[in-house]
């Protein structure tokens, strides 16, 4: 009887121990990448807030999805930013990427939904943190403009800390002037993609 009972209790063990969940590659507004670490840099300055609050509503809705779709043995962090950084910290994980487990993404949820839009962009420090991490991929949204482009020192200081990272970007805006050739020109350094395209309201 005794025998019995040790081998339920390992059974109901091994059936209660949940494998990790491999996820699907890293995916952003249909960009997809190849990596088990990743930082999201989403913009939250105050032009993200027009339309009626689109274009914010959007990048959470698709931040969400993307990292929800990680797994949970793939790792993440996330950083808005304007002038200023808000980075993700929740309990134990500052400074450092997370595993997109369950506990933690009920916590990034609260985050991403408590963040509103507000203040100027400054897309430097924020890349920089994202690098500090030593992500595989780094997915990067703005809807900022060609004038709030990097500067010719920003775009040489990043591109010399690259290392593996492959930077991802997202602007928001379809004509030409919402071009921002040195975020470009990241991207292209770094093995990476930057497309412009228009955010969509929720259905």
């Amino acid at each position: 009887m005794r025998a019995v009972l040790v081998a339920m209790a390992v059974a109901g063990l091994a059936s209660a121990a949940k494998p990790p969940s491999p996820g699907r590659p890293p995916r952003f507004f249909g960009l997809e990448a190849v990596g088990e670490r990743v930082v999201y840099v989403c913009d939250r300055s105050a032009s993200m807030s027009e339309p009626a609050g689109v274009p914010l509503a959007s990048a959470k809705r698709e931040l969400l999805e993307s990292i929800e779709g990680l797994g949970s043995n793939r790792q993440f962090h996330l950083i808005f930013y304007n002038e200023r950084q808000s980075v993700f910290e929740p309990a134990g994980g500052r400074g450092r990427p997370m595993f997109a487990d369950e506990t933690t993404l009920r916590e990034v949820r609260r985050f991403v939904e408590g963040t509103s839009a507000a203040g100027g962009t400054r897309h430097e420090q924020a890349i920089l943190t994202a690098l500090r991490l030593a992500p595989d991929v780094i997915f990067l949204l703005t809807d900022a403009d060609a004038t709030h482009d990097l500067t010719g020192t920003d775009l040489d200081r990043l591109a010399g800390r690259l290392g593996r990272a492959r930077v991802m970007i997202v602007q928001f805006g379809g004509a030409d002037d919402r071009r921002s050739p040195r975020l470009a020109r990241l991207a292209e350094l770094s093995g990476g993609v930057y497309r412009v395209m228009t955010p969509t309201a929720a259905d």
